[in-house]
């Protein structure tokens, strides 16, 4: 298992339903990587704002994003490859 540090801003294509937040697909270096797999979720409520954070399934990689409410932008913070 391999993983990698990001921490780039990425575009996110998200549903917003009843008050929670899906990442459906995410654009990262031209490409579009669909989301098959929400593993878990959770806020970081310190400091300014919050953040939203994920940990999705896109084939056989594990990827973590974030949604800073500060920022108002998505990040790419980390991949995991087997």
């Amino acid at each position: 298992m391999n993983i990698e540090q990001i921490g780039e801003s990425v575009r996110v294509l998200a549903s917003f339903s009843g008050g929670s937040a899906e990442p459906l697909q995410f654009e990262w270096s031209g490409r579009v990587y669909p989301v098959s797999a929400i593993n878990g979720r959770w806020i970081d409520r310190g400091g300014e704002g919050y953040s939203l954070h994920f940990s999705v399934q896109v084939g056989e990689e594990t990827y973590f994003l974030h949604f800073s409410s500060v920022q108002v932008q998505w990040w790419l913070d980390q991949v995991v490859v087997p």
